[in-house]
């Protein structure tokens, strides 16, 4: 009985089930998306259904016809069907037969490990979607035991004798490699590898607008010669293989190539474009002035905004501090230094703790050297950070003083938190320079 649809399913226009000749049927989703329609075997459909690989058509629907037959419903992968991309392209080059072969090869391996064996493939059973990679949508499974154990299956040798037969004589021969049975898939493959390297498949399908450009990517024997410069090139595959692209490239209008390209690629440019822009326009100039020092015996404290940005500290410094500028030798001695040789523990802690950050910044021997007492605690860890830029993240980092805890002498212990608010507390000492670091503790 013929009809214009099956089950929810519209047939296209001019089409009607059963299918002809070619075995599938073009049709309409309820949802509106475009399906194809063709008959299959349970072991096909439950081996594709069950485990799905990237080159083998994934069915989305079971049917059943009036006439009992199974019918597997799948998505339209659009390109086109190999068996008339053979005939509008003319004899297909090594390379071609590569890039078809192999991916379609592993989805029969991959049906065969899972039990269901092919026991028919030809070129009307490939499709080239519309990236030009070959799915295999198609194929009768064979009998249980009509394949001997260690031979390829019977779909697989039929599958690359369909696609030697497309190839000129000594590369068919090639393919098809000496009479007899008993070949291995393995062997099938490394005869294939051994061809030619893989080339890319065209992916302009004929239609309105673009038929009349006849991409042709190598020229049938006996053509007309080349033209243009690809006509000097000397006699080499390598340079016959530039020269074809070349030719097919340059039969294509660039209007119709842009127009192949699909949407998502245009916005995936358009947002690559825009993002180099806003990039450009937000990321501020590069530069800054260096802090000077007139002595390296006097540490240095510099305000947040001027400390050049690095690995070594992990937040700036809340508090605000002036930069000290560079004296001479009979000017005033400076708020900062003042407060280092002065009796305010207090005062002392907060300079020479603003002014270690600043030291790791800009990460210098000679600077922690006026901010921590030698030989104490934090002055070897402060000398490991020097050496290993990537253990700062582990120092403590306190930059404001809360309040004094304790004095015993000359040594003074205080309440300090760092640039987080995380509890730490601070040993202060004083030498004949003035107040130094002794230890930093988290709390």
């Amino acid at each position: 009985m013929v009809t214009s649809s099956l089950g929810p399913y519209e047939l296209a226009p001019g089409s009607s089930w059963p299918p002809g000749p070619d075995g599938a049927v073009e049709g309409t989703a309820p949802d509106g998306g475009r399906v194809l329609l063709h008959r299959s075997t349970p072991a096909l459909v439950a081996a594709a259904s069950s485990s799905p690989h990237p080159h083998l058509l994934r069915p989305v629907d079971v049917l059943v016809d009036d006439e009992g037959a199974l019918v597997v419903v799948s998505d339209d992968v659009g390109g086109e069907r190999l068996d008339r991309w053979a005939r509008r392209r003319g004899t297909m080059s090594a390379g071609e037969a590569v890039t078809v072969l192999l991916p379609v090869l592993s989805a029969v391996a991959h049906l065969d490990r899972r039990g269901t064996a092919l026991g028919g493939l030809g070129l009307e059973d490939v499709v080239l979607d519309d990236r030009g990679a070959p799915v295999l949508v198609g194929g009768r499974t064979a009998p249980p035991g009509a394949t001997p154990p260690g031979t390829a299956s019977e779909g697989a040798q039929a599958l690359v004798e369909a696609v030697a037969r497309e190839l000129s004589p000594r590369d068919g021969a090639r393919l098809r490699g000496p009479a007899g049975a008993g070949v291995c898939l393995d062997e099938l493959v490394e005869r294939v590898h051994d061809l030619a390297p893989a080339v890319p498949l065209p992916t302009v399908v004929p239609s309105t607008g673009v038929e009349e450009a006849g991409v042709a990517w190598r020229p049938p024997p006996g053509g007309p010669p080349r033209s243009g410069w690809t006509s000097v090139l000397p006699e080499s595959a390598l340079l016959d293989g530039v020269a074809d692209w070349w030719e097919a490239v340059a039969a294509v209008p660039i209007v119709d190539r842009l127009r192949a390209v699909r949407p998502r690629f245009w916005v995936l440019a358009g947002l690559v474009a825009v993002s180099l822009v806003v990039g450009a326009a937000v990321v501020p100039r590069s530069g800054g002035s260096e802090v000077s020092r007139s002595d390296t015996a006097r540490p240095v404290a510099t305000s947040p905004a001027d400390a050049p940005s690095g690995p070594a500290v992990s937040a700036p410094t809340p508090v605000t501090v002036l930069p000290v500028p560079d004296r001479a030798p009979d000017d005033p001695v400076s708020t900062e230094e003042a407060a280092v040789r002065g009796d305010d523990a207090v005062a002392a802690a907060a300079v020479l703790l603003r002014a270690r950050v600043a030291c790791l910044r800009e990460p210098s021997t000679s600077c922690l050297a006026a901010v921590d007492q030698a030989g104490s605690p934090v002055a070897s860890a402060d000398s490991l950070t020097l050496a290993d830029l990537a253990s700062a993240g582990d120092l403590v980092l306190p930059t404001v003083v809360e309040s004094e805890v304790q004095r015993l002498g000359e040594t003074v212990l205080l309440a300090c938190r760092t640039a987080d608010d995380e509890p730490a507390s601070v040993l202060v000492v004083r030498t004949e320079a003035g107040w130094r670091l002794r230890e930093v503790l988290r709390r």
